[in-house]
């Protein structure tokens, strides 16, 4: 990162109002969608992403762009390639496919989730689209399957305690997040 790019530490968090309307949001997709859509959404998402992903040159892919501060990212997720946002995706949907499992399981996780560990590594490179592709199939996958949405609950860190179905509605939006994310990264390099 240069030298003049500032940027708050990560996990500071959203400002206290958007926090409340993303978890506002949140409930709402949790109580009105069904996991079916959610994985329509999620699986819609993931393709725009990708799509836009193979767009760029290898180089292009691995360039840091600054971009303003987006709805739903805090300040510390602004200055990224379009390779760190694939890495981060692959991190959280493996690290909510781990948890949704052992919530359906009726059992706890024993992890702390936390905002700061799942930031990517600025050295990403472009074998993140494909470690991408298959954490969010994987995640897909299980996510497709019968089960009770509801039962016990782990907080999120800017959400609360969040069931099965919680978690499955936060992928969705974060998958949105992230592919608007992209698109200004993307715009920003031409």
């Amino acid at each position: 990162m240069s030298s003049e790019v500032k940027l708050q530490q990560p996990g500071a968090g959203l400002p206290a109002l958007e926090r409340w309307i993303s978890s506002t949001v949140l409930q709402t997709l949790r109580a009105c969608f069904s996991p079916a859509n959610l994985n329509r959404w999620i699986a819609a998402e993931t393709q725009k992403i990708l799509a836009l992903a193979a767009q760029l040159s290898p180089e292009q892919s691995c360039q840091r762009v600054l971009t303003p501060r987006m709805t739903g990212l805090e300040d510390n997720s602004r200055h990224w390639s379009v390779n760190m946002v694939l890495q981060h995706l692959d991190i959280v949907d493996s690290g909510v496919l781990m948890l949704s499992q052992a919530l359906a399981s009726d059992r706890t996780f024993d992890r702390e989730v936390r905002i700061a560990e799942v930031k990517p590594d600025p050295a990403a490179g472009p074998e993140q689209a494909e470690r991408f592709r298959t954490a969010a199939e994987a995640y897909l996958a299980w996510a497709a399957l019968p089960r009770n949405p509801t039962g016990p609950r782990h907080a999120h860190p800017w959400f609360g305690p969040l069931d099965v179905k919680g978690w499955h509605a936060l992928v969705a939006i974060h998958t949105l997040a992230h592919r608007r994310q992209v698109e200004a990264i993307i715009a920003r390099l031409k």
